[in-house]
């Protein structure tokens, strides 16, 4: 106690003495002259089926997203983030744990999360934090694993919550309107008075089809814009108005420890490009490329913008390193908030397709890819595909270097205006060899797991089918 003395407490009489004897002994596991500087709030939003390019603060000419382009301008946003997949639970998986959902096999929706995978919930609860998570869509559900780690988990879904284009009185419902979401946020966050560090997760499912928002929204798009694509804009921009509610709301808890706020999705959309409206089955760059913004005050820069390549998988070891807490089993990504590297490595996988089809096309077996140094190589042997793309000068795919060529009209055009290929047939090929050896070196890294999913009970099926799903 007499060192503690010296080291904490000047002589100034001895009421001021305890007290500061009181709080050197709190911190004392901390270290009393090091003691840990006060942890933010979190919050993590995950828009469903948000395309960045559909976003205006990644250039799209309509104003879309006024309140992401907002926290935007206060953060940074990351100009080329992927998702590892475009499919909605494995992809939250790898944002939750930082890992590559062949790992643990999670591959497709209706996948559990194995109690044995470590979450970022799980270690934010561990190092003290409240933690509380409100999801808005079926795959994303408790029974799946997605609520470890979490104190307060929010999947109830009734009929009246439904999306619009799902809303039938007396059936299970199986997604809920990203207002409804909020609603049950807002009412358990008025009752939330816990002086703890508080970590929450909010989910939409909207833009997801089908494309309803609740209400219009007027813009003027480009001649010759489908009205599938102004339906999907218009969930967008409800979607994002939802998200300012809720950023008000985290907001209003302001405190000295400050707020850390990550917004992204977990896939994008086709709407039409490459010859599909979905998602799930391609992970061409409308489908896997996503927004991720990132706010923290007086942490992180404001209006800064990152180009080199980043991913979901980055976040939670990203979260967790600002916070000095050791990543422990979050070992396949990198850190979201260190340093960036232009020759990064993404990697991409579809989940394993018995066999369908769609659209005509059949869909059969496992879909891999890797993004390197500005091209890309897309893999589908049960499909007969191999693809190798150079995004620099053709980044919607329009063109395969292999010997492919656009889906329809509309791309055939697009393609004829594009700049030439800086790519000789021989150079791409190498290219591309190059790349399927970075492939086989993964895939041998993270050897798949088991899956993590037995054949689904017949409401799992129901469910699945109802959100589009196939298989």
């Amino acid at each position: 106690m007499k060192s503690m003395q010296w080291i904490c407490a000047p002589r100034r009489g001895l009421a001021s003495f305890v007290l500061r004897a009181l709080a050197c002994l709190a911190a004392v596991q901390g270290g009393c002259l090091h003691s840990a500087p006060p942890r933010p709030d979190i919050l993590v939003v995950t828009i469903d089926t948000l395309r960045s390019d559909h976003c205006s603060c990644y250039g799209y000419p309509i104003g879309t997203t006024p309140n992401l382009d907002a926290l935007a301008g206060s953060g940074v946003r990351y100009n080329t983030a992927y998702s590892e997949t475009s499919t909605t639970a494995p992809s939250h998986a790898v944002l939750m744990t930082g890992r590559h959902f062949r790992s643990f096999g999670l591959t497709k929706n209706g996948g559990i999360l194995p109690d044995d995978s470590v979450t970022l919930a799980e270690r934010l609860k561990d190092a003290g934090y409240a933690t509380a998570a409100f999801v808005s869509s079926f795959p994303l559900m408790s029974r799946f694993g997605f609520s470890q780690g979490f104190e307060k988990f929010d999947d109830a879904f009734t009929s009246d919550e439904a999306s619009l284009g799902r809303r039938k009185p007396g059936e299970a419902a199986h997604d809920r309107y990203a207002g409804a979401t909020f609603e049950h946020f807002q009412r358990w966050f008025d009752d939330f008075h816990d002086a703890r560090p508080l970590f929450v997760w909010v989910h939409f499912v909207d833009p997801h089809a089908p494309y309803h928002a609740p209400e219009k929204f007027d813009a003027q798009w480009p001649d010759g814009t489908s009205g599938a694509i102004q339906r999907y804009d218009g969930e967008v921009h409800y979607a994002d108005e939802q998200l300012g509610r809720v950023l008000g709301l985290f907001r209003s808890r302001a405190t000295d420890r400050g707020q850390l706020i990550v917004v992204t999705s977990d896939h994008g959309e086709g709407l039409g490009d490459h010859g599909w409206m979905s998602h799930g089955i391609n992970l061409y760059e409308e489908a896997v490329r996503v927004p991720l913004v990132a706010s923290w005050p007086g942490h992180l820069a404001a209006a800064r913008v990152v180009d080199e390549p980043v991913a979901l998988i980055d976040v939670a070891p990203g979260i967790l390193d600002s916070l000095s807490l050791e990543a422990g089993s979050f070992t396949h990504g990198r850190k979201l908030f260190g340093a960036t590297d232009s020759a990064r490595q993404v990697f991409l996988q579809r989940r394993d397709y018995k066999s369908s089809s769609e659209g005509g096309q059949k869909i059969r077996g496992e879909m891999s890819a890797v993004v390197a140094n500005g091209s890309k190589l897309i893999l589908a042997p049960g499909e007969n595909r191999r693809e190798f793309y150079d995004l620099a000068t053709d980044p919607h795919e329009l063109v395969d270097l292999l010997g492919g060529g656009p889906a329809n009209d509309r791309e055939r055009a697009a393609a004829a205006a594009a700049p030439p290929a800086r790519l000789t047939k021989a150079e791409a090929e190498a290219g591309a060899t190059r790349l399927d050896g970075l492939l086989r070196q993964w895939h041998k890294q993270y050897p798949a797991a088991l899956r993590s999913h037995a054949a689904p009970d017949k409401e799992t099926q129901k469910a699945l089918r109802s959100l589009g799903y196939i298989e």
